[in-house]
């Protein structure tokens, strides 16, 4: 078993507002199982984020067409499907 995390499906691309958008599926060591995760990667910008003052935390908007959106939300849920497939969910609810 790998102690790193590893991406086992990845799709990424530019959008028309000038930002970056990339979603992976990613099997993550935890404890002695490895698990599924997806991330959702985006580059916004200079305007399009914000550091919230009370915790540093940080916020980045990104402007899609409905056409970007459905695309990104297809590379999700294939993510999804992917992130299943390493074994159980990295956080479950």
């Amino acid at each position: 078993m790998t102690t790193q995390p590893q991406t086992v499906w990845e799709n990424a691309d530019g959008v028309l507002s000038g930002s970056t958008a990339s979603v992976r599926a990613a099997a993550m060591p935890r404890g002695d199982q490895v698990c599924g995760a997806v991330t959702l990667t985006i580059r916004v910008p200079g305007g399009f984020f914000q550091v919230v003052p009370q915790d540093q935390s940080g916020v980045a908007t990104i402007l899609l067409n409905p056409n970007e959106a459905r695309g990104i939300a297809a590379w999700l849920d294939e993510a999804a499907q992917a992130a299943d497939r390493v074994g159980p969910p990295l956080y479950e609810s």
